[in-house]
């Protein structure tokens, strides 16, 4: 009996090795097979960014450039990405004459970057940035695109030059906080005997009980009640106060999901408010965000910052950053806090685990994308006639959808090899 059982064991063992045998050997066909279709139809349809001359026209063909709305996805923190980006903004701005320039940070970056761009003060660029430090947006890779923005927008036409407009929730609220207590502090030196409201906002102060989240809470009931009298009172600044008030409540909103999925629905609530009185029809607009915001279709669990735009008429063109064993400059407090000293005094790490081909956020096929990329920035187009990519569901592996490639990004730009964001370089 003993022996029949053994005998029955080793069968089912060797069945069980078979039919694994055979998944994987149909999944080496199958992988090998669209290996072969990606390679064909990549191989034509390609742009070699390093280029001395690019010509754009293979693969931002005039179609491209009568979209509304372009949005380029990066990971942050990585050098190269700042480059192709240099590269793009002026390509689609020499076509498209765009105006304005979409922000994924908080009300006040706006406001510098504006003021930097309409005096040429570098006092008005280092200041957010070193308001940031400890952050992603803090690397000398991202000033300097800042600066040669500046230059370039100098010898445009008054008409024709970008300004920037921020769509984010307040994630650095004390900063934002200070802007508003800065307005209606000049505000009591005209009008000492002020409103309600105005007394609230000194009343409760944040600064020295730490709990800003009651704070605005009884700011924002206290703001509607408020409100006819705010309007007369404040006049052109009621409109920064209300959108301030809202949005550093929508920081706490944004914090309390432990999903991230309120965020994109609020920066979209943003834009809504934000581009009411714009024509981006006329104007256009451009906007450089993270990988997420730029997806143009939802996933089970989430529905991104760019996937309202098309449903309210917008047309979008979405091109989105993938990396090969490139350098991240990652802010320490991503770190389990015993690991947090491994950033250093600076505050950050660097690792190539956020590669697409390491194994964290790793995508399938990225060694399709390296074998035909002739240099450290390649952009391909998706859309291309007998496209793959129209009909899979391939580089968005995360997602875990069934909809093709396209329903998310169109265009899709692989950097390698490149070297981590470079840290800032003053005090």
């Amino acid at each position: 009996m003993r022996f029949r059982c053994q005998s029955v064991l080793r069968k089912g063992a060797f069945f069980f090795l078979l039919i694994g045998v055979l998944v994987f050997t149909a999944y080496q066909l199958t992988y090998c097979q669209t290996r072969k279709v990606l390679l064909s139809y990549l191989q034509t349809n390609k742009l070699d960014l390093a280029t001395q001359n690019p010509d754009w026209t293979t693969v931002w063909d005039e179609s491209f450039y009568q979209n509304q709305i372009f949005l380029i996805g990066e990971r942050h923190g990585i050098a190269y990405s700042y480059e192709a980006l240099w590269l793009m903004f002026k390509q689609i701005k020499a076509k498209t004459n765009f105006t304005y320039y979409l922000l994924e940070a908080p009300l006040y970056w706006e406001t510098y970057l504006n003021q930097y761009l309409d005096t040429g003060n570098e006092t008005f660029l280092k200041k957010p940035f070193l308001e940031a430090k400890g952050t992603f947006y803090a690397n000398q890779n991202f000033y300097n695109f800042y600066k040669k923005l500046y230059s370039y927008n100098q010898a445009l036409p008054a008409q024709d030059r970008i300004r920037f407009i921020s769509l984010d929730v307040e994630h650095q609220f004390r900063y934002s906080h200070a802007q508003l207590l800065s307005l209606f502090d000049q505000h009591v030196k005209i009008h000492p005997d002020t409103c309600r409201f105005i007394r609230l906002f000194y009343h409760l102060n944040p600064e020295k009980t730490g709990n800003y989240q009651k704070a605005y809470q009884q700011y924002q009931q206290a703001f509607a009640q408020d409100s006819l009298q705010l309007q007369q009172e404040l006049g052109s600044a009621y409109e920064t106060t209300h959108y301030l008030i809202r949005n550093i409540n929508y920081k706490f909103i944004a914090t309390a999901d432990k999903h991230d999925l309120a965020r994109d629905s609020l920066m979209y609530e943003n834009f809504k408010t934000r581009t009411r009185t714009m024509d981006l029809q006329a104007h256009r607009a451009f906007g450089f965000m993270g990988i997420d915001h730029c997806y143009l279709e939802g996933a089970k669990r989430a529905k991104y910052f760019a996937a309202y735009l098309p449903k309210q008429r917008y047309k979008v063109a979405s091109t989105i950053m993938l990396y090969s064993e490139c350098s991240t400059r990652i802010p320490s407090f991503y770190l389990p806090k015993p690991l947090r000293f491994l950033g250093g005094k600076k505050g950050y790490f660097l690792t190539k685990l956020r590669s697409n081909d390491g194994w964290i956020e790793h995508q399938k096929y990225m060694d399709v994308l390296k074998e035909v990329s002739p240099s450290c920035m390649t952009l391909f187009r998706l859309t291309g006639s007998q496209s793959p990519f129209k009909e899979r569901h391939l580089l968005v592996d995360e997602l875990k959808s069934a909809a093709p490639t396209t329903a998310y990004m169109q265009y899709v730009v692989l950097i390698r090899n490149s070297p981590a964001a470079d840290a800032l370089e003053f005090n």
